[in-house]
């Protein structure tokens, strides 16, 4: 799964014996390099990603890997660099006056985790396409939002709030949805800015390198299989 065109494109592409799937978003089924996926372009924010997931999983997912772009939160981070969530948190959710910290859902946990064992493939094949080069690779906390982060002092908020890593709109979502649907799930984002207004020059081109490693990455897991 990927919010936007350009980051399931090429994957699309991919695909032998495509066929449009019926739902609230843009799903096809296919073969890719023999194995049967569903692949899906859930739109932009929380509410679409967790349509998708319950889409996907009614249409015979039995897992969910959501590829994409977000900003780097992290001291240390930059752009290219690669983070596979290991905690999930919704940084606009305030149940404060419910006595439930803020990020936390009235009624749902802290934070969501991934499935450790597709936690770790997806970890692993993206580092082995790194290739020691000159991005990183780390797990680290993924906090979704329907917001665009552009403040500096909003992402100094996201680290020492939650010791967040990245920041998008959608990961937590398909986090909290993919939990009660009972599905493995992982979340892999290729960071395009410092989520502080101080982005790539030429974005559309980035879009593009990531939109191939996200590629890379999807022929990578089947082949795990």
């Amino acid at each position: 799964m990927g919010a936007m065109d350009d980051e399931i494109r090429l994957i699309r592409g991919d695909l032998a014996d495509a066929r449009a799937l019926p739902g609230p978003c843009e799903m096809v089924s296919g073969r890719l390099d023999g194995h049967p996926v569903i692949l899906a372009r859930s739109g932009i924010g929380k509410v679409n990603a967790a349509l998708a997931a319950s889409a996907m999983v009614s249409a015979g997912a039995s897992a969910i890997v959501f590829t994409g772009v977000a900003g780097a939160v992290a001291t240390g981070l930059g752009i290219g660099d690669v983070v596979v969530g290991d905690r999930f948190v919704q940084h606009d959710a305030d149940g404060t006056a419910f006595g439930d910290p803020i990020g936390q859902l009235p009624g749902e946990p802290r934070y969501w985790a991934p499935d450790p064992q597709l936690r770790e493939r997806v970890r692993q094949a993206a580092l082995e396409l790194a290739g020691g080069g000159a991005h990183a690779v780390v797990c680290g906390t993924i906090a979704s939002g329907d917001q665009f982060i552009a403040d500096p002092a909003q992402v100094t908020w996201l680290r020492r709030t939650f010791n967040a890593s990245a920041v998008e709109m959608e990961g937590a979502a398909l986090a909290q949805a993919a939990s009660h649907l009972s599905v493995p799930f992982a979340v892999v984002r290729i960071l395009s800015d410092s989520a502080d207004g101080n982005a790539v020059a030429d974005f559309p081109a980035f879009l593009a390198e990531a939109s191939q490693r996200d590629r890379e990455l999807a022929h990578a897991l089947v082949a795990q299989q």
